[in-house]
């Protein structure tokens, strides 16, 4: 498994902007159309300013709704939401190898020029200038969601109208002069138009360095594994814990080691489809409808189709998308049996059984480590793969507790 850290990584984080723009089945591209702004005003340390802006409003992705919606009508109850986001968007950016930079950025983005912003009220000169970039981009952007078929003449208004305010008087004329450049204002307004430009403006950004030496795909799928579980609240570090016990049954059954990584990343991001599922359904506090549920289970099909727009994570889709399947056939989305289902995903599927079981839920408490291997060794030969559950019950023992 030959793979290139900075080419990987980029495409993950690529990856992750847009997924998180989903709701409701529909893209509503709030980062990808603030990266584009910003790659337009920026003068300076672009690269830095454009991952921040890929990732601006991470932090908000536990919110009950998309942080857009906050952000078009703001109410006082809500506030603590909003004040909280981009501090846990920086902690979790700067987790990323050659991220720092970026993830001050992001902490800064909702501060402005007259010092009323937040989270820590800076002014003018002392807000890093491209937080002040994104806080523009995501101005604009706000009011073409805000105001439908809004017009440049409108947005403009809007944007004279928060200088020395939101942001600086020279930073509003550079980017009513980039708006009004060949209709690109009314180019941008048009989600269909999103992608083309997205890929236009990320060509003329240089990737961020990875220094050697550093597990660079790992940690930044750690970090996706924590945005995953951030959308449900009982599932607080899940796709981590399935990832560590997958790993650890990989090596008791001595694996090659490229086949252990796999194992490995792809538990981290086994659930990532779910980032599609309305929020209103993953935390239904009662039994799902037989609809419901068929949602749910299409956050498999899901996860094959957002890995396929990282291409270097190819090989982890049989792994992951597979992991619902049962060694008897009765599992889904293909009902495959036996060898028929991946290895990896036969590992995955006893691991995930387990964290879920070991795990608080609304509708019940969690069960003890031991009491969850006993229901998993009666499933065995019917859920589970029997020679995987040899392996897996003395580990389960010991790291579940």
């Amino acid at each position: 498994m030959k793979l290139y850290p900075t080419k990987t990584v980029d495409e993950i984080l690529t990856t992750l902007s847009y997924i998180i723009d989903i709701e409701n089945s529909r893209n509503l591209y709030h980062h990808w159309r603030v990266a584009i702004l910003t790659q337009k005003i920026l003068v300076s340390d672009k690269s830095t300013t454009f991952y921040a802006a890929l990732l601006h409003d991470l932090g908000s992705i536990g919110l009950p709704h998309h942080i857009i919606h906050y952000l078009i009508k703001p109410n006082p109850k809500n506030i603590n939401l909003l004040l909280s986001h981009p501090i846990i968007g920086s902690q979790l950016i700067s987790l990323i190898p050659s991220m720092e930079k970026s993830a001050q950025i992001v902490l800064n983005h909702h501060e402005t020029f007259d010092g009323k912003g937040y989270p820590t009220a800076k002014k003018a000169k002392d807000i890093p200038e491209g937080s002040q970039i994104i806080r523009l981009a995501d101005f604009i952007d706000i009011w073409i969601n805000k105001k439908k078929n809004i017009t440049l003449a409108e947005i403009v208004k809007k944007i004279k109208g928060s200088e020395n305010k939101e942001f600086s008087h020279s930073l509003g004329e550079k980017a009513i002069g980039e708006l009004r450049k060949k209709n690109f204002f009314y180019s941008i307004v048009n989600n269909k138009n999103i992608p083309n430009l997205f890929k236009e403006s990320k060509s003329k950004i240089y990737p961020f360095k990875i220094k050697r030496g550093i597990d660079a795909i790992g940690l930044t799928l750690e970090v996706v594994a924590q945005s995953i579980d951030m959308r449900q609240p009982f599932s607080a570090g899940h796709s981590l814990r399935v990832s560590c016990y997958a790993m650890a049954i990989a090596l008791a059954m001595k694996l090659e080691h490229d086949e252990v990584t796999k194992i490995k990343w792809a538990g981290l991001i086994h659930d990532i489809g779910k980032l599609t599922i309305p929020k209103n359904i993953l935390n239904k506090p009662t039994t799902l409808t037989k609809k419901e549920f068929q949602r749910v289970t299409q956050h498999v099909l899901m996860t094959e189709k957002i890995l396929r727009m990282a291409p270097s994570l190819e090989e982890l889709i049989p792994i992951a998308f597979y992991h619902h399947e049962h060694f008897n056939g009765k599992g889904y989305p293909y009902g495959l049996k036996k060898e028929n289902i991946p290895l990896g995903a036969r590992i995955l599927c006893i691991c995930d059984a387990f964290d879920a079981m070991t795990s608080n839920r609304p509708y019940r408490p969690p069960l003890s480590p031991w009491i969850a291997c006993e229901k998993i060794k009666a499933l065995s030969g019917k859920q589970f793969d029997p020679e995987i559950v040899k392996y897996a019950i003395p580990i389960l023992k010991s790291l579940g507790v």
